[in-house]
């Protein structure tokens, strides 16, 4: 790492160049990552929840069987804060969590303080895990995502979760699908 910047600034001095400029086409894999995001339909999980990892599993098996084009993945975070985080800074827009997390982390409380407060809301609900949601994923998408898991509600153990929980408010798009309403799709994807 740091022979690599080393060599970047000397032969930026030795052309005459400013370190800045020869930086700003430096690898980053931001550019990268942005890109994967928005291609994949990815749901986070945690190594140290690991009854909601097999959920998340079950979840996005189904996603990906009737939601194909969403390319559902499961990324897992090392720990709850790194999926705060990630959350916060809009990295990712979906987790399961656990109703205890759900709570913690919706309220700020420790060790999620510092990442309050955090736009969330409902899309399903199995009794014990949510999926959660940033509140700016797309009206089609929590209506999407919500009907496609709820075609195998009695495989995956769901409940309509009807009204939110911990104060969460369900996603637009999730509540339209269990109102029985129909939206427009539209004829282009967004890009969340």
């Amino acid at each position: 790492m740091f022979r690599r910047q080393f060599i970047t600034r000397a032969l930026s001095l030795l052309a005459g160049i400013s370190f800045p400029a020869i930086s700003s086409f430096a690898h980053t894999p931001y550019a990268q990552w942005d890109v994967f995001r928005k291609r994949h339909l990815q749901i986070l999980t945690s190594h140290a929840d690991l009854p909601g990892d097999e959920v998340g599993d079950e979840w996005v098996a189904v996603l990906r069987e009737k939601l194909p084009l969403s390319r559902a993945m499961v990324s897992r975070a090392h720990d709850m804060p790194r999926i705060a985080a990630l959350l916060k800074s809009n990295q990712s827009k979906l987790t399961v969590l656990s109703y205890m997390h759900a709570r913690l982390m919706f309220t700020g409380s420790p060790p999620f303080e510092e990442y309050a407060p955090l736009p969330l809301e409902v899309l399903v609900d199995n009794g014990k895990y949510l999926l959660i949601t940033r509140s700016d994923l797309p009206l089609h998408h929590g209506f999407l995502i919500a009907a496609s898991l709820m075609q195998e509600a009695d495989k995956l153990q769901l409940v309509n979760p009807g009204k939110g929980k911990f104060g969460m408010a369900v996603h637009a798009g999730a509540k339209a699908y269990f109102n029985g309403e129909k939206l427009d799709m539209p004829d282009k994807p967004a890009e969340s």
